[in-house]
């Protein structure tokens, strides 16, 4: 991702990437192709981390899943039933490239580098690989991990890996990353690394603050199974009390992500044009109501950063027609809308805010808030205003996605591994439970604050925020958002709730707040679900599939509870 030089030298790299599920019987080798060994892995590098922001990116926004199970985005148009929650089964070998490749810089890097070079490149290769497993198993439950990424050795043991318990692999996640916080003690920039580290440039104390930063993302993942192995309480108090041996992200320039550059299709985000030159593609993926309407009821001005408001606003009227008022195109409907709000069916409703976003789990979402009736005004509509799009996926009447997601790149638009502001709210929850002596409501706070600065969000910012009482876009008063906060928390008879409403915000269009949903209950989601496949039930985990190792699955799926390999049986972690 970080230029095209990059990509066309890591076409020469040959690796071997087998999966745990997959063998190969021969392995071709072109007489053309350098040797992997002649490349030096700092350009191997560049690939795991593209390969891990693109992944990361998939999950979050391009796939429909877990932006439905977060309730951050649904569809409507094709492929909908992802909303609902049927989903099919995952094959978790696509996580394993840049696993394999991690473990490939490890084991180069003890034999052709030296000193805080050597300690670097082995440190990020634990690093990405706790990462990706860190997701794997917390998306799956028990997964191959001690015997996988070794398919070269042959023979069923390695073809063929026993999937470890949940328990092991997060115990070796942490003792992993661990090990990457003791290497990059004294590891300052790494210079050959700077361009190839499209991360962090090659700063290894960078690299060392996202080690400890996600000890702390997993031990709170963890807080409901703490054992002897599993000390979190005193983990997390010797991370939280010993800054300088364990540095974590405190501002948004230590955050994990990764720009576009936006010059093609594989180093541009897949809203924008290079990826999809059918615009149907971005407007399918609509914000959702859940966080449309909790960002107004906030006045939280990430509303207007992230989502459009509607290009054609419904109203209450005494005749059906198109107008402009105001500079804005307005429809108005002679029905009586309350008549129609106050029946049992939540699947009718209309909403004339000024924001719209589509509800959760609709049984024909192409239909919503007039949607399926944009043929009886869609000439009025076109000749009123032509820059309204009318094409397949439109819905004038719900809100699409802010401009920035429909750019090839943009300076807020990335691919998010973890920020500073998880960071905070993790704190919190650690506070609240206990774990450490200090204010969760401060943690809290600054967990807010650099989410609107990561946003580029600023006090004062005019036509910022949506008063719905008035129907207008106001100023950006902080003191006044950041006070209502704190009477929200301090009226919480379960603080919990607040804190992690608030991360999940900050988290908009990543994958975290699934977890902590499944684990905690909040924020609650389940509400929300209008024609779930399960009814109002969130799914909490991936569905199994491999086939070639078909008896170490069925081994794991005993371990669920219920047995049953579906999308709603509970992993060791929720159990």
């Amino acid at each position: 991702m970080k230029n095209n030089i990059i990509t066309i030298l890591l076409l020469m790299i040959v690796l071997v990437a087998t999966s745990c599920s997959e063998s190969f019987d021969e392995i071709n080798t072109s007489p053309n192709t350098l040797p992997d060994t002649e490349v030096d892995i700092k350009f191997v590098l560049t690939g795991v981390l593209s390969k891990s922001a693109q992944i990361a990116t998939t999950m979050s926004y391009e796939w429909g899943h877990l932006s439905a199970a977060t309730q951050y985005l649904q569809r409507d148009f094709t492929s909908y039933e992802e909303n609902n929650y049927q989903w099919g089964t995952t094959d978790f070998s696509n996580y394993y490239e840049p696993l394999k490749d991690s473990e490939y810089i490890f084991e180069r890097a003890e034999n052709e580098k030296t000193d805080e070079v050597k300690n670097y490149y082995q440190a990020v290769a634990l690093i990405i690989k706790s990462y990706q497993y860190g997701f794997i198993t917390s998306a799956y439950g028990d997964v191959p991990y001690s015997k996988a990424l070794l398919a070269e050795n042959g023979g069923d043991e390695f073809l063929k890996p026993v999937y470890d318990t949940q328990k092991e692999v997060f115990i070796g996640i942490l003792n992993d990353l661990k090990e990457a916080n003791t290497l990059l003690t004294n590891t300052g920039i790494i210079t050959e690394a700077v361009d190839s580290d499209i991360m962090y440039n090659g700063d290894g104390q960078k690299w060392r603050r996202l080690a400890n930063s996600l000890r702390l993302r997993f031990y709170i993942r963890l807080s409901e199974k703490s054992d002897s192995d599993i000390n979190v309480s005193s983990e997390i108090a010797s991370i939280v009390n010993n800054p300088s041996e364990f540095p974590v992200l405190e501002d948004n320039s230590d955050n994990a992500v990764m720009s576009y550059i936006g010059t093609d299709s594989a180093n541009s985000w897949p809203g924008g044009a290079l990826n999809w030159s059918n615009r149907s593609e971005f407007y399918r993926r609509k914000p959702s109501s859940t966080i449309v309407n909790d960002l107004i009821a906030l006045n939280d001005p990430r509303l207007t950063k992230w989502i459009k408001p509607v290009d054609v606003q419904l109203i209450q009227g005494t005749a059906n027609e198109v107008v402009i008022e105001n500079n804005r195109v307005k429809r108005y409907v002679d029905f009586d809308i309350d008549a129609v709000n106050s029946d049992d069916n939540l699947e009718n409703d209309i909403n004339t805010s000024l924001f719209v976003g589509l509800p959760i789990a609709l049984s024909a979402p192409n239909d919503f808030n007039l949607g399926g009736t944009l043929s009886d005004v869609i000439t009025e509509i076109g000749n009123l205003d032509g820059s309204i799009y009318l094409n397949a996926a439109a819905n004038p009447h719900a809100s699409y996605l802010a401009d920035m997601y429909s750019e090839n790149n943009h300076e807020l638009v990335k691919s998010i591994l973890m920020t500073a502001a998880e960071v905070q709210f993790l704190l919190a929850e650690a506070s609240y439970r206990g774990y450490i002596n200090e204010d969760a409501y401060l943690f809290y706070k600054k967990g807010i604050e650099l989410s609107f600065n990561q946003y580029q969000i600023t006090d004062g910012d005019s036509e910022s925020v949506y008063d719905e009482a008035s129907n207008a876009l106001i100023a950006f008063n902080q003191a006044e958002y950041i006070e209502n906060a704190k009477e929200i928390y301090d009226a919480a008879s379960d603080k919990l709730e607040p804190i992690i409403h608030q991360k999940w915000i900050a988290l908009w269009l990543t994958t975290e707040s699934w977890f902590d949903f499944s684990r905690t209950g909040y924020p609650e989601l389940n509400s929300n679900i209008i024609s779930g496949t399960k009814g109002q039930q969130t799914p909490v985990r991936f569905i199994y599939t491999d086939a070639y190792n078909e008896e170490n699955m069925l081994n794991a799926i005993n371990n669920l509870q219920p047995a049953v390999n579906d999308q709603w049986s509970n992993m060791w972690l929720l159990q």
